[in-house]
């Protein structure tokens, strides 16, 4: 039932994505299945006219199995001509078969290539939708080998579904041209291919079984290859490449047994199909010989017949377990998709936001950590637009959790928070006022102008140079060996802290900002890193609203209007600073 339940619900996904394509498909299995079937039934009157071929008295047009006034022209030509007519056409039909076969063998894969395409694409958006705070439960390593293996997965399988189609379609063909000429016989074979089905069934439930296990392995060896990538500096500084590549192995062999053990399953039930085909082969020639006296001409055709619908059964069932094995990662692809869909952030985007006019308003804001106790509360605040507004706090304080409740990543359990007195959360245009610094800044594989171009738009260079001046950063850039143009290497290897950092800043700047946050961007940096990024805030003051947390608010207090602080998850009120006292902020 379970099989059954995850195969229904693959073909109606399948079917609503492309149901023109599936049905055009399916008209080309059909067509090709008459062509060729129409190929084996001028065989019997081919081999007749070759066995009578000197001699003119052609046998009465019913037990040439073709209409009467085809077998009448056929009798009014020569033999010879007779025979070249019967081949021609037998080529005729062969020929427009392998057309139509060449279409859809076309088809078929860029049909599935699409289908994983918009699979991969719906989850995608699905992920960039969702909730922020259902997204941190989660090890990306999850949605990683769903988008990755288990859709390569859903490829293969659903390619052998269409390739399935083509052989189920074909057996009423075969059948119907075996029972033309002998009842009996074939009977026989389809007792033979239910009884062999039959007793395969059991492998059916394995593939699936042995499926699950395949996509268990690859969300670990995904998990272990992010982290091992994310902490590859360490590691070597450590020496534990030794440890890790031992880990790694392990998973390897994990994941390497299942597909081997799936190999197994398949390479025997095709054993099994070759040896039982032939039997069955041999017991209906056998019997159509000695028991029936099947004349040679029928008996060549019934075992041309047979001997392409037997190896046809061992593919239909070798593709069945293939769609077994599929259907898990299928399932596991349709469990995130719903998951996040559930958890999709609800936006309403008549109400966007243009400017920060007035100020942003805490009131009785409480939020839990869904993965530790830790909560944020925030009973009365207003930060006022167009200050610099530091937020201090010991580590662990929950400044980070506060800066997730300002940018709208998170929503509070209770409270609200307005800006210019509209709700947060209603804003659909809130996130694209704000620019967010981090300390661990994303700088992209790829060359300057890449990363000031994610999220901008392709703006012009007079655009990048006034945010790289802005940032403090025009002169580095200047200075490297393609200006703009220079690559930066993965995760900007190739630049300094202190140099992505200032990138980092002016790739913010360029979104034009009402709200900048600086989530300790400076912690990691040098004095005089440090004094750049400072002094670039400093210019801004009065510009835009700045939220910076650092815990050097000392050297920054000359571009400081206020401050918040934070302790135990307790958010104090916005407080005035006074940059001639040494000891402004408490």
């Amino acid at each position: 039932m379970i099989i059954n339940s995850s195969l229904t619900r693959f073909l109606r996904a399948l079917w609503q994505f492309d149901a023109v394509s599936l049905s055009y498909n399916l008209l080309l299995n059909i067509a090709a299945a008459a062509f060729e079937g129409i190929g084996f039934m001028a065989l019997l009157p081919l081999l007749k006219q070759i066995h009578q071929f000197r001699d003119d008295n052609l046998p009465a047009p019913d037990a040439w199995a073709m209409p009467a006034y085809l077998a009448e022209w056929l009798r009014a030509l020569p033999a010879d001509q007779r025979l070249l007519a019967m081949l021609c056409a037998f080529f005729g039909l062969i020929g427009l078969q392998s057309l139509l076969v060449t279409y859809r063998e076309q088809h078929s894969p860029i049909l599935q290539l699409r289908f994983v395409d918009h699979m991969r694409m719906a989850l995608f958006r699905a992920l960039a939708e969702s909730r922020w705070r259902f997204l941190a439960l989660h090890h990306s390593s999850e949605f990683v080998s769903v988008l990755t293996n288990d859709l390569q997965r859903v490829g293969i399988g659903c390619l052998f579904f269409l390739q399935l189609i083509s052989q189920l379609v074909i057996f009423p063909v075969y059948f119907t041209v075996a029972f033309a000429m002998s009842p009996v016989i074939s009977v026989m074979a389809m007792l033979m291919g239910v009884l062999m089905w039959w007793g395969l069934r059991s492998s059916s439930r394995a593939s699936r079984q042995n499926g699950i296990e395949i996509s268990r392995a690859n969300k670990n060896l995904s998990n272990d290859v992010q982290e091992f990538m994310g902490g590859l500096k360490l590691i070597k500084i450590h020496g534990e490449a030794e440890g890790y590549m031992q880990r790694f192995s392990n998973v390897m062999a994990d994941l390497s047994g299942h597909l081997q053990a799936f190999y197994v399953i398949r390479s025997r039930l095709q054993s099994v199909y070759r040896l039982v085909g032939a039997l069955a082969l041999a017991v209906l020639t056998y019997v159509s010989i000695v028991w029936l006296h099947s004349p040679p001409e029928t008996l060549l055709v019934l075992i041309a017949v047979f001997a392409r619908l037997l190896p046809q059964v061992a593919k239909v069932h070798v593709g069945f377990q293939q769609i077994w094995n599929m259907l898990p990662a299928f399932d596991n692809w349709l469990y995130w998709l719903d998951a996040c869909r559930e958890q999709r952030e609800s936006l309403d985007d008549n109400k966007a936001a243009r400017t920060l006019r007035d100020g942003i308003v805490f009131n009785n804001v409480r939020y839990s950590h869904p993965q530790s106790r830790q909560v944020c509360s925030v009973p009365a605040l207003f930060i006022p637009a167009r200050k610099t507004t530091v937020v201090t706090g010991p580590s662990g304080s929950g400044k980070t959790t506060f800066l997730d409740l300002l940018s709208g990543l998170q929503r509070p359990d209770c409270g609200s928070i307005a800006v210019d007195g509209e709700l947060l959360h209603s804003q659909a245009g809130w996130r694209r006022m704000l620019a967010y610094v981090p300390q661990d800044c994303a700088i992209f594989d790829g060359s300057v102008r890449d990363n000031l171009n994610w999220g901008a738009n392709d703006m012009a260079d007079t655009a990048f140079w006034r945010a790289l001046e802005q940032a403090a950063a025009g002169d580095f850039v200047r200075n490297l060996p393609k200006g703009l143009d220079t690559w930066v290497g993965e995760r900007g290897v190739r630049l300094s802290g202190g140099e992505k950092q200032r990138l980092a800043l002016a790739r913010a700047l360029l979104r034009q900002p009402e709200l900048l946050v600086l989530d300790e961007a400076t912690s990691a940096l040098d004095s005089d890193n440090q004094q750049l990024i400072f002094e670039a805030i400093r210019a801004l003051k009065g510009q835009l609203t700045v939220v910076i947390v650092t815990h050097h608010y000392y050297d920054i207090r000359h571009a400081v209007d206020g401050y918040i602080r934070v302790e135990q998850g307790s958010v104090g009120t916005w407080q005035a600073v006074d940059p001639s006292a040494e000891n402004y902020i408490e």
